[in-house]
């Protein structure tokens, strides 16, 4: 007897897009952050500010024919993408100590 997959895999999308800017059409998330950083906005709107840029960058994809929930990215980073990458893989080295 062989056993079954119960899980229900995501189909593979027809088709999809890598390497959408996830800034904003207009740098707006790279604006975002900076204010944030320099004390000009709290967390909680930074985090509204990539909301909504990741709800536009959504529709407009959706508008543009990528209608099915896998063929829009999912990924999302607020600053550096390939160092969120490494330290959600664990390879990210231990600070060093300096003197």
């Amino acid at each position: 007897m062989t056993e079954q997959n119960t899980l229900n895999p995501t189909p593979f999308p027809a088709a999809s897009i890598l390497g959408y800017p996830r800034i904003g059409r207009r740098r707006e998330l790279k604006k975002a952050v900076e204010a944030y950083w320099a004390g000009k906005i709290d967390a909680a709107a930074l985090d509204a500010a990539a909301k909504e840029i990741q709800l536009g960058t959504a529709k407009r994809l959706q508008g543009l024919g990528l209608t099915e929930a896998a063929a829009v990215p999912g990924t999302f980073s607020y600053y550096d993408q390939v160092l969120d990458a490494a330290a959600h893989l664990g390879a990210v080295p231990p600070a060093s100590a300096t003197s």
